[in-house]
């Protein structure tokens, strides 16, 4: 089955479908209902629309399909600093690392899904509104002794988070209220403004080594700019998903084009040379670590994957398998083009940076580069724009001012572009500080808070469960701190020279 453009674009679907779908974990002896049982199932209809999720559940993603839409969103362009983070991290280290944070990626997404499950039959009975809906809703499972019931019976009655709220967000609300939606809301939209950031750059950077550059980075980021600001007012960019395709062939014709220069330059020799195995110092470990979350971030928009299966409780599988692949193409191009250049070029930079400047080819790659990240752009940009848009209060049908909030976003991250340092660098810092925040901190401590929350035990009858929770919270924490601190004064070096 094609992949819808919200499941290829998962910051474009912001305003997910909450109604009544089955828990992902049931209760004993209980099945889920399946999607064979008949025609009736899938398009039988009733006048308040309930059959909308039997329908979704009839034509959702399979498990290979959503593993293939997770590695498709964690290929992006992060992908080009690879060969960089490998630089910097060191061939053993690198993969280890990868794995490691595969890993950690898992956890965490895990973390995500077990608080789903705990405020989805809550959430469940706060959206369905017919006396029927409720009486065929599935029973959450048993949560525990009869303090336990009323404990979550008090939170059933909080009051649900604001509409066009995303099931991440709603799982902050839960844990943390109205705070809890406010912070992940920030750190989202702080995300998207320095991916949009990260793009001008980008875009600067390959525009620099064509033969048709001014000369000026003010000149030259001016017309990429204007495109994707043009785009971003379209009353609808969903057509932009399209070239996610165009996407994925320029960044694959990228590095066959890199791997053919790095033998014709090169040879075998790479795999003779002498490398670093390790890190040299923790600012150069932290670069790494940057990179390598940034482009893995699959935490935030596991609960969309979630919610596109064809069968939800087979997220875990999809999980293993898109990571899988991820975790082996990202050898390949980080260590594998690390080492076809060793003895010629070091990575400072992007990794088409090692192509030369005078070739028609690499100018081509190049062109292609500018023209999928222009695309990209106004994906990002619309979210980010919605988000102000609703925090400043205005309304659909205020054109005007919507455009204005999009036209000036693109302005001030292009304003920004301009003083920034590298591509790479920028993209570390994200990594180390957005990504770290929403894909590695935030999800244990929700795990924690909603333990708090629906059980009577104190932090001394902690499981197993929850002490791993603690500890990935902690782990979290300090490599956050750590690694953002060393990335943003390493981003500084950077800029002054």
């Amino acid at each position: 089955m094609v992949a819808t453009a919200a499941e290829q674009q998962p910051l474009v679907r912001l305003e997910l479908d909450r109604r009544a779908q089955p828990s992902i974990i049931y209760a004993d002896g209980e099945d889920e209902t399946s999607c064979t049982g008949g025609k009736e199932s899938c398009n039988a209809e009733s006048d308040d629309g309930s059959a909308i999720n039997q329908n979704n559940k009839c034509h959702g993603s399979s498990v290979v399909q959503t593993a293939l839409n997770m590695t498709k969103m964690c290929m992006g362009t992060g992908t080009l600093a690879l060969p960089f983070a490998a630089e910097k991290g060191g061939l053993i280290f690198n993969v280890v690392g990868l794995a490691l944070i595969a890993v950690w990626n898992y956890y965490c997404a895990n973390c995500v899904l077990r608080c789903w499950d705990c405020l989805h039959p809550r959430i469940k009975r706060g959206d369905l509104d017919s006396d029927i809906e409720r009486s065929s809703a599935r029973q959450p499972q048993d949560y525990g002794s009869v303090e336990d019931q009323e404990r979550l019976k008090q939170l059933d009655n909080r009051k649900p988070p604001p509409v066009g709220t995303t099931s991440y967000a709603s799982v902050a609300w839960y844990a943390a209220g109205p705070a809890g939606l406010l912070v992940v809301d920030l750190l989202m939209l702080l995300l998207m403004v320095m991916l949009i950031i990260a793009y001008e750059v980008a875009m600067i950077s390959f525009i620099d080594d064509m033969p048709i550059t001014t000369g000026s980075r003010k000149i030259d980021i001016i017309i990429p700019s204007v495109i994707v600001a043009l785009l971003s007012c379209s009353p609808d960019v969903s057509f932009l998903s399209k070239f996610s395709i165009i996407g994925l062939l320029a960044l694959a014709l990228s590095f066959i084009v890199i791997g053919w220069q790095g033998l014709v330059e090169n040879g075998l020799a790479g795999f003779q040379s002498t490398m670093n195995l390790w890190p040299k110092n923790l600012t150069d470990a932290s670069s790494w670590f940057g990179v390598v979350v940034f482009g893995y971030g699959i935490v935030p928009f596991i609960l969309n994957f979630h919610e596109s299966m064809k069968t939800p409780k087979h997220i875990g599988l999809a999980m293993k398998m898109g990571l899988i692949l991820v975790f082996f193409a990202y050898i390949v191009i980080s260590s594998g083009v690390r080492i076809l250049f060793s003895p010629s070029h070091s990575f400072d930079g992007d990794v088409l940076q090692a192509l030369p400047t005078n070739s028609w080819l690499a100018l081509i790659v190049r062109l292609l580069m500018t023209f999928v990240v222009a695309m990209t752009a106004p994906l990002i940009v619309v979210p980010c724009g919605d988000m102000i848009e609703g925090k400043l209060g205005i309304g659909l049908d205020e054109v005007r001012k919507r455009i204005a909030v999009r036209v000036l976003l693109c302005m001030l991250c292009m304003i920004v572009s301009e003083h920034a340092p590298g591509f790479v660098h920028v993209v570390s810092f994200i990594g180390c500080f957005c990504a770290s925040i929403i894909g590695f901190v935030l999800p244990p401590l929700f795990c924690i808070q909603l333990r708090h929350n629906t059980r009577k035990d104190n932090v001394t009858k902690m499981d197993f469960i929850s002490c791993c929770d603690v500890g990935a919270f902690v782990i979290g924490i300090i490599t956050t701190i750590l690694t953002s601190t060393m990335t943003f004064g390493e981003m500084r070096k950077s800029q002054q020279q």
